[in-house]
């Protein structure tokens, strides 16, 4: 498992996984929280158009990934630790802080801690394949 784990392959897939917890929580904040944030859909097209770009440079860093390019995993670990890791803790922390008694959206939790458990254990695997590719060189 370790080995599968610090490989090229184990390390796209992760980041993959990652990637669909961010797609999921994206989604559900889609549907909970910005109608409450926006009522009047001021932001729904520029929102749109900033989603598709984030998901477009992340899966161009997993196809790039899966042909071998360095850039490739450089874009996934910083989508990894971007749009996952960071954006659950700034969750945790400042956008809804639980000893707050924020309500946040239904199962903000849930998709709060996949995406930091998914999008560290990429970033850590994404990490060593970087590391045996510069060691390697």
């Amino acid at each position: 498992m370790r080995n599968w784990l610090v490989s090229l392959n184990g390390a796209i897939t992760l980041s993959g996984i990652a990637f669909l917890t961010f797609l999921g929580r994206a989604f559900m904040e889609w549907r909970y929280e910005y109608p409450s944030q926006d009522p009047a859909g001021n932001w729904d097209t520029p929102g749109a158009l900033i989603y598709m770009a984030l998901a477009g440079v992340w899966l161009w860093g997993l196809v790039a990934a899966g042909r071998g390019s360095r850039r490739g995993l450089i874009g996934c670990l910083i989508a990894v630790l971007l749009l996952d890791v960071a954006f659950a803790l700034a969750t945790y922390f400042f956008f809804c802080p639980p000893w707050t008694g924020c309500k946040g959206w239904p199962n903000v939790w849930p998709w709060n801690w996949s995406n930091l458990i998914s999008g560290t254990i990429a970033a850590v695997a994404l990490l060593f394949q970087l590391r045996q590719g510069k060691e390697a060189g």
